[in-house]
């Protein structure tokens, strides 16, 4: 995706940015997530972004390449106290199927958790008071995303997965740089903070964007590797500057009994980039909001995103080649299974077929979401030392409509789901367990449609373009959470 650079616009970043300023920055880094900086390309060759949305709702794109990603999400809301700070989440990881079967890394390059975070120097670039709700439409706000990469996805092509066989996570930020001239800064428009959870919390190399180096893209002997089929408790949390303070990020593996985490703090070398110049200082990241109310999202951000749980989809096209399609490359002929990485703008890969979870042998398992208190369904925020309050609304949404060519972002026309081109399109659904009153449910996503399983009907659940945010995002609406009206009686 890099592009070359003509005379004029090299003598104009050279007055924009002096030679002593470009000079300081490696060859490759994490300046840019989109991989389209003019002065910097990707350390992370397949990296994994926040999708933004226009400024005057139009598709974003970054240095003139529109850069759409496809995240199915849920977002949970609650206005109940630190539940936009302090989360905890169960998860269980698929067990992969032996071949001929699908695989996850093909149906998903990622899984991931997410939270709103302060950054004054993110757009829109105003003070941010971390964990407060008092928070003005203009403080400057990054996004968090835990990220969980599944086994045989090869390293050599990602730089992400860990190995063939085992899962990984990371502690991954996004902010987005506009200058003083209300322009996106072409040298580092979605910048990037990135580290690997680690068994003693150190990074493997700088997070920073601009410190970024091949040792913070590679796993360690520390880097916490999880078991196909580990039962995980994930925390989201934040943590006080006295205490080495920034957004805490942690995984207990209930089943290994091995614990994983990361803080993005000052300490740590995560850092917050200068909007006009992309020049580092080091800075520690903490949630922007006290509680996930309706309303407290990312605001560059084309998923109303805060809470959410979602999964990066279109980014694998079976076969040596792919289907020759522009969009297929890069491509690479296994280990495991032979495919192309790139961006499935025309939504014929695995992703778009019926080769989603549905519990038969030739598809992969799904990996399954639950309460931490056994009860409900999705996160629980916390109360002094425990997680108790379930967040009991709830919305399902996905921004594919930004990726197709058939969908008017100004009207919402065209903007369907499934997108042309796909013949399927996943979903969420849920299992209730034998116990009954709706205790016990489990969130699963993929392709579900048993008596026994609600799936809030199936590609339907998305909804229409939402033209409160952005057309193309498509929203299925605010509902209560399924299975949490037996979870607690109050919330207090």
């Amino acid at each position: 995706m890099q592009r070359h650079i003509g005379f004029l616009s090299v003598c104009l970043v050279f007055l924009l940015f002096p030679l002593s300023s470009l000079a300081q920055f490696a060859t490759a880094g994490g300046l840019d997530c989109n991989g389209l900086s003019k002065i910097q390309r990707p350390l992370l060759r397949t990296n994994l972004c926040t999708d933004p949305r226009g400024f005057q709702g139009e598709r974003f794109e970054d240095n003139g390449v529109y850069v759409g990603h496809d995240e199915p999400s849920i977002g949970f809301y609650s206005d109940v106290a630190q539940s936009g700070n302090n989360m905890q989440w169960e998860v269980v990881l698929p067990h992969e199927r032996p071949l001929p079967a699908t695989q996850t890394f093909e149906n998903y390059i990622a899984l991931w958790f997410s939270l709103a975070l302060c950054d004054p120097n993110s757009f829109p670039r105003g003070p941010c008071i971390p964990n407060s709700d008092a928070n003005s439409p203009s403080a400057g706000s990054a996004f968090l995303e835990m990220q969980f990469y599944p086994p045989g996805n090869p390293p050599f092509i990602t730089q992400i997965s860990c190995d063939l066989t085992h899962w990984c996570a990371s502690l991954h930020i996004n902010s987005l740089e506009v200058m003083d001239n209300g322009k996106l800064n072409p040298n580092c428009t979605e910048t990037t903070n990135f580290a690997f959870i680690q068994r003693d919390g150190v990074p493997t190399g700088p997070p920073g964007p601009d410190t970024m180096n091949n040792a913070s893209a590679t796993p360690n002997n520390q880097t916490l590797l999880m078991n196909q089929g580990d039962h995980l408790r994930i925390t989201i949390k934040d943590v006080p500057d006295d205490f080495d303070g920034g957004v805490l990020t942690m995984i207990d593996d209930l089943t290994t009994g091995q614990s994983g985490f990361m803080i993005a703090s000052a300490r740590n070398g995560y850092r917050t980039l200068d909007p006009n110049t992309c020049a580092g200082t080091d800075f520690s990241f903490h949630p922007e909001y006290a509680t996930a109310k309706f309303g407290n999202f990312v605001p560059w951000a084309a998923l109303q995103a805060n809470v959410n749980v979602a999964f990066e989809i279109g980014h694998f096209t079976p076969g040596i080649k792919g289907d020759n399609d522009p969009d297929d490359a890069p491509c690479f002929p296994g280990p495991t299974v032979a495919g192309c990485l790139g961006a499935d703008v025309d939504f014929d890969g695995t992703s778009y077929r019926h080769d989603w979870p549905d519990f038969t042998r030739k598809n992969a398992n799904p990996v399954l979401i639950r309460s931490a208190s056994g009860k409900g369904l999705g996160p629980l925020s916390a109360q002094g030392d425990d997680y108790v309050h379930p967040y009991r609304v709830m919305q399902i949404e996905t921004e594919v409509g930004a990726s197709e060519s058939t969908c008017d972002v100004s009207n919402g026309e065209g903007c369907v789901v499934p997108p042309k081109g796909a013949q399927f399109y996943p979903f969420y659904a849920i299992k209730t367990d034998d116990a009954g009153e709706h205790e016990g449910c489990t969130l699963m996503f993929g392709d579900f449609n048993r008596r026994d399983i609600e799936n809030f009907g199936g590609e339907a659940q998305y909804g229409a373009p939402n033209n409160t945010w952005f057309f193309g995002t498509n929203s299925g609406g605010v509902q209560p959470t399924p299975c949490t009206r037996h979870s607690h009686e109050r919330d207090n």
